[in-house]
């Protein structure tokens, strides 16, 4: 079969241009589909990867009831322990949310305070913390970095960080004014601010646009203010009478694995609570990055297909060349088959040499392509936004050797199928 090569070797050599315009078209092609994809891949990855380096991907957040009748529904100090003893769960903490207005001047932030244990929130990470960070007496307020945009004024409609030119550090160590959004005593409560948490310069998370403070020291300076006999904010029963066991707003549930949250949230659904978890966003992201990712390929195939249709016009042209050579080669004895042989590799170094050119010079694009995105959307400076894993790059060889032999198919049948007679006639 050495014969076979050698004629194809010097057909492709006694036409250079058109072979090489050939092979530039099957390139193109390539490097249309490869770096297309490679985008759609790295940006997918860089999200997912983002989305999983983060704890919070493995949390899951569950509510429940908060008065009525259910309160098998409610999260209590026992629900609390029942959640720690199902599978797969690593830990759980409850947290109690208030609806508060806090004033700082003539800014006001209307949202909400949420109580985690002290445990939970040593873990944050503080750009700086102030000389006292916990108290026994009243809360103390820990604030997220990007709250300072929620503290908004009426008279100007501007927010603190636009009109004041201020972070949220800037608050450290300062009190502000926090009144409950529905009790009846007017009168407003002064609170520290003790630390401050950094979610990053451009990351906008739950903790970044938070405010947390101390949960037990919440529940005992909620106990010591005027309420009737019941602590501010905790739900009654059905009789109007407040319930012994105090009642949490939620509580935070994290998994042993990524891979185990969806059974957990199954298992506390099935409970009867509700649940909130960012793996839920990660799967719907996921979902609609394969669609964008199928809609780059399907794109970059066009100029694969244009290059298929140049190789087959390339081997139909070649054929019609070489009809003399085919019948001299049948009067000498070739197969048929042989003849159809020669053709269809012919036709597999053309994609060969094209599929082997773009994926290196995809490569090449690929570089270009992640500096450009660095640069444009302030990206970290290594940021891969384009991947080619060893997959595509294999598949882009196999897939433009498999095309080209495809479009060789057809006039190497057509050559196979010459009479001797007709094709010397020819001469």
């Amino acid at each position: 079969m050495g014969w076979i090569s050698h004629l194809c070797l010097m057909n492709m050599k006694r036409r250079k241009t058109r072979t090489f315009l050939t092979i530039l078209g099957v390139v193109i092609g390539v490097i249309s589909v490869v770096t297309l994809l490679a985008v759609g891949i790295g940006v997918r990855q860089e999200m997912i990867n983002t989305m999983i380096d983060s704890e919070s991907i493995c949390q899951i957040r569950v509510t429940g009831a908060t008065g009525g009748k259910h309160k098998d529904r409610m999260i209590l100090d026992q629900t609390v322990k029942a959640f720690q003893e199902l599978d797969d769960v690593d830990s759980v903490y409850p947290f109690y949310e208030l609806y508060v207005t806090l004033t700082n001047g003539k800014y006001s932030y209307d949202g909400v305070i949420t109580g985690i244990p002290q445990s939970e929130l040593t873990k944050k990470n503080y750009t700086k913390t102030s000389r006292r960070t916990t108290s026994n007496v009243k809360p103390v307020l820990v604030m997220g970095d990007k709250t300072a945009s929620l503290f908004y004024n009426p008279d100007t409609d501007q927010t603190y960080d636009t009109a004041e030119k201020k972070k949220a550090e800037s608050w450290i160590g300062k009190k502000m004014d926090l009144s409950f959004w529905d009790s009846q005593d007017s009168t407003s409560v002064r609170l520290e601010v003790g630390a401050v948490i950094d979610s990053g310069e451009d990351t906008y998370n739950r903790d970044s646009q938070s405010v947390y403070c101390d949960l037990d020291v919440l529940k005992s300076f909620l106990g010591r203010l005027p309420g009737g006999g019941t602590v501010y904010g905790q739900p009654l029963d059905a009789n109007g009478n407040p319930y012994k066991d105090f009642v949490y707003s939620g509580a935070v549930v994290t998994v042993d694995d990524i891979d185990h949250v969806d059974a957990a949230v199954k298992k506390l659904q099935d409970m009867g609570y509700t649940t909130e978890n960012e793996k839920e966003y990660l799967d719907t992201i996921q979902k609609y990055l394969k669609m964008i990712q199928l809609l780059l390929g399907g794109i970059g195939a066009i100029a694969l297909v244009v290059a298929v249709i140049g190789i087959s016009n390339t081997m139909t042209t070649s054929v019609f060349d070489r009809i003399n050579e085919i019948g001299v080669l049948k009067v000498l004895g070739c197969d048929p088959d042989e003849l159809q042989i020669l053709f269809l590799t012919e036709a597999g170094i053309i994609g060969a040499a094209g599929g082997v050119a773009g994926v290196l010079l995809s490569y090449g694009f690929k570089g270009i392509v992640d500096k450009i995105a660095v640069k444009m959307f302030d990206l970290a400076k290594g940021t891969q936004i384009a991947m080619i894993p060893w997959e595509l790059a294999a598949g882009a060889v196999v897939g433009a050797i498999l095309l080209a032999i495809c479009a060789g198919y057809f006039p190497a049948r057509f050559a196979s199928k010459l009479q001797p007679l007709d094709a010397v006639r020819n001469r």
